[in-house]
């Protein structure tokens, strides 16, 4: 594709010449693809046929596509529905006119080979249309599993026409539409180009066997063969194959003007269709509604038009990955609705909140991670089969929800866990890459309750790919040097190995896996001497020895995990990358459980992590329990330098692998925690920032819990300013040099140096005042214990929440693109341009 908007790369003889593949990348509905798509549909031979050939009233050139809102039953055929030859009122959606033209100019261009596929499978419904059959029934090669599974990896595999702002794709030899980033949903669609009038004024498409008919008719100018009929009319008549019998149009007309009526002998079931009387007014290519006060399901479809044709014109340049939570295997749970939600609240609140040119600079797409669906735990059917009958109802839904955090907090399921979401993400991405090439706009992470703890234990892993299990610490006993002394009666040996394993493993949690070399050549190899009372002992004042020997076992016990951690990721990363993933249901790294002389040791359970494709921007943490996971853990967020300052605890260090980090909750959330006090010590005190309230102001009961607040502050302050003021009269009796001396050390003392902690606060939000913990304002009469029962769910359709963020996305894009540098302002400018263009385009299709 060449960059002069000329389009010069599509064939516009494909549908003559044969098939020709289309590139993602051509299919992309940019700006300057929607200008080539206009061009190829105004300069290609297949479209011309469609143009309007008489002056009749009823003739038009426009051709107009549509998706059926309730999804296909799964492998259902497309030919099967709609059952009527009249699609039915508030069946079916119109797409947008930019995604019309993209899936008509894939359409010319394979035009013969879509119309040879569509025919043969109307004749695969035996039954006509109205039949309901398998898109495998008619097969008789392989088994159905077989074929199923096929369907299912031609399905991951298959690229089509971007629709509705790129989450959607249309593949037009199977009739679907289909989401690209989650699955179950085809839905048909159709392509409309002959209409029918029936209720309100409203234009209907026919379906396409029934549209071919006509057009064939058409353009064989019909009406001029017309003789006079049974019921008076003067009219050519044409008898069309349907799910309808009797099922005829009549044409009257004169030269270049026509008429036509749908109708049905009276021995037909005209029911079926709703046609009475003289039969229902047809007409060739789309036309408005003629009803001058649109209904409310044609203002919400206006709607959805203006937003797919926005999405076609601003190119995404932030990614959102959405990763649930607990509860997803609930029935009413679904990660898509929810995801959709928020995406339609985000998109009405740009509208009011966001400047036309921060709209038109960029735009967010938000990707859910349905990382829970489909994962099968062996541990859930054991569960299942001591679940008690009683309050049985309760019991499950515990399962599908509670449960979660359970399998997470266990060695053995906390793999699968974290393959799975690590896997969809990348999945996830590459999807996306594969359909936008050379993308370089950002991703950013948005966890809600456990999906929070999940992003953020992958994110705090993206250096260190391999670790000991995330609650191996809770676990953890105190240290007893004691252990390693045997008892046996007469004599014992030990090895440095076997005897301090607890002890070393429970010093490699923080994450330093490599080895460290021996630091003295004097250590000793030799088992320890046991005394005549039967008693290991040790020469205590050697201190030196025995430090030597404590590296030492660290050193062996250091080299045989990274041996074995290598071995193991040999064998599991083709797994773990495999779109087929079947991760082995524990991969614990340990040593023998006893070893010479029948001594137990301990293991530690190893976690692998996986490499994300990406670099993430910013983790959102919605309503999230993280905070409670790290205090139990003993961790804290810093980067591995704060045993001072963090001196009064025994604490390991991490931090997540991003450019900033909110902690996002409402007050009344009783599964959300803080995350500041783990942070730096001094934000114990400090209240959370509240997030503004959406409509511009703050809730009475804030605003007046904040007033009282400054008044007690400025009250206190009075206070203070009085009490020293003596002292500040008598500091003017001193001399001048006593009050210079005074001067310097009250500017001394002002500078106060930085804490680690404030540092680390920093580091997470990127400037030095940042927060990290953001709390929703209650509303005003919210009962604290009623509305806890919603509130962690809440967050999906919460208009707060979707602000914050949404104004967080936008933070670098001014309103005034006068603020802009030279080099982003022509950079915007351009991509402005283009879409005026666009607009102006649109207005004269038209």
């Amino acid at each position: 594709m060449d960059g002069d908007g000329k389009g010069k790369d599509w064939d516009v003889n494909s549908a003559s010449s044969g098939i020709q593949e289309t590139s993602p990348d051509l299919l992309r509905n940019t700006p300057s693809n929607i200008a080539r798509l206009e061009d190829v549909i105004e300069h290609c031979k297949g479209r011309q046929k469609y143009h309007a050939q008489t002056r009749s009233p009823w003739d038009g050139s426009d051709v107009r596509w549509y998706f059926c809102k309730v999804p296909l039953a799964e492998n259902e055929l497309a030919a099967a529905i709609p059952h009527t030859e009249i699609v039915g009122k508030s069946e079916y959606f119109r797409f947008g006119m930019r995604d019309s033209l993209a899936i008509e100019a894939s359409f010319l261009q394979r035009e013969e080979e879509l119309l040879s596929e569509w025919w043969k499978e109307f004749a695969e419904c035996s039954d006509g249309p109205g039949t309901r059959i398998s898109a495998f029934s008619c097969k008789d090669s392989g088994s159905h599993a077989d074929q199923l599974a096929q369907y299912r990896k031609n399905e991951e595999e298959r690229v089509g026409v971007p629709v509705k702002g790129g989450l959607y794709e249309v593949d037009l030899v199977r009739r679907h539409c289909y989401p690209i980033y989650w699955q179950d949903e085809n839905r048909r669609v159709l392509r409309g180009h002959w209409f029918a009038l029936k209720v309100k004024l409203e234009w209907l498409p026919l379906r396409e066997d029934v549209a071919e008919q006509l057009e064939f008719a058409y353009r064989s100018q019909v009406w001029h063969r017309r003789t006079f009929q049974p019921s008076g009319l003067y009219a050519a008549r044409v008898d069309l194959q349907g799910s309808t019998p009797g099922l005829h149009a009549l044409f009257t007309g004169e030269d270049d003007t026509w008429e036509a009526w749908l109708n049905v002998d009276s021995s037909g079931f005209s029911s079926v269709i709703g046609i009475t009387g003289s039969g229902i007014k047809i007409r060739r290519g789309y036309s408005p509604s003629l009803s001058h006060k649109p209904t409310k399901e044609e203002l919400r479809q206006q709607k959805e038009e203006e937003m797919d044709d926005y999405c076609s014109q601003v190119p995404v340049r932030h990614l959102v990955f959405m990763v649930h939570g607990i509860g997803q295997r609930l029935e009413n749970a679904n990660l898509v609705d929810d995801v959709g939600s928020f995406r339609n609240i985000t998109t009405n609140l740009a509208e009011h909140h966001l400047s036309p040119y921060q709209r038109g600079a960029q735009r967010v797409l938000f990707i859910p991670c349905q990382w829970r669906k489909g994962l099968k735990l062996s541990g859930e059917a054991a569960v299942e089969k001591i679940t008690l009958d009683g309050v049985r109802g309760l019991r499950n839904t515990l399962s599908a929800t509670v449960h979660d955090v359970l399998y997470y907090m266990s060695p053995i399921y906390c793999q699968k866990i974290i393959d799975s979401v690590s896997y969809q993400l990348n999945r996830l991405y590459l999807k996306f890459l594969k359909r936008n090439p050379g993308y370089d706009g950002k991703v950013s992470l948005y966890g809600h309750s456990l999906g929070s703890v999940l992003s953020y234990d992958i994110l705090c892993h993206q250096d260190t790919l391999s670790t000991s299990s995330p609650m191996d610490l809770v676990y953890q006993q105190p240290k007893d040097h004691t252990d390693s002394v045997g008892n046996n009666e007469n004599s014992c040996t030990s090895s440095p190995v076997t005897s301090s394993a607890h002890e070393v493993v429970a010093s490699d949690v923080t994450g330093e896996n490599k080895p460290l070399a021996p630091s003295s050549s004097r250590e000793e190899k030799e088992p320890t001497k046991c005394s005549s009372a039967g008693h290991c002992t040790k020469n205590v004042g050697d201190k030196e020895e025995e430090i030597n020997s404590l590296r030492k076992e660290n050193y062996l016990l250091r080299a045989k995990v990274a041996e074995l951690e290598s071995h193991s990721h040999r064998r599991d990363v083709g797994e773990v990358l495999h779109p087929e993933m079947r991760v082995k249901e524990s991969c614990l790294t340990s040593e023998p459980l006893y070893g010479k002389g029948g001594h137990m040791k301990s293991y530690t359970p190893l976690i692998k992590y996986t490499k994300l494709e990406f670099k993430v921007d910013t983790y959102f943490a919605v309503g999230s329990p993280l905070g409670v996971f790290l205090a139990l853990r003993n961790i804290r967020i810093g980067i591995g330098k704060g045993k001072v300052y963090w001196a009064e605890e025994n604490i390991s260090e991490e931090i997540p692998a991003c450019q900033q980090m909110f902690n996002i909750f409402h007050p009344f959330d009783p599964v959300a925690y803080r995350v500041e006090p783990l942070v730096c010590k001094e934000y114990i005190s400090k209240r959370p920032v509240i997030i503004p309230y959406h409509k511009g102001r703050k809730r009475l009961h804030i605003g007046f819990q904040e007033f009282t607040e400054n008044l007690a502050a400025r009250s206190q302050a009075i206070m203070e300013n009085l009490s020293s003021l003596g002292a500040k009269l008598l500091s003017i009796c001193q001399s001048r040099e006593m009050e210079n001396l005074d001067e310097a050390a009250e500017d001394g003392d002002g500078k106060h140096e930085r804490s680690y902690g404030s540092l680390m606060m920093e580091r997470l939000t990127g400037t030095e005042q940042g927060r990290v913990d953001h709390i929703l304002q209650s509303k005003t009469f919210e009962h604290p214990i009623i509305s806890s029962l919603g509130a962690h769910t809440n967050y999906w359709r919460d208009y707060d929440t979707a602000l914050f963020i949404l104004k967080h996305l936008y933070r670098e894009i001014p309103e005034d693109p006068s603020l802009l540098s030279p080099e982003r302002s022509l950079e915007q400018g351009l991509l402005a341009g283009a879409t005026g263009e666009k607009r102006q385009l649109k207005k004269s299709f038209h």
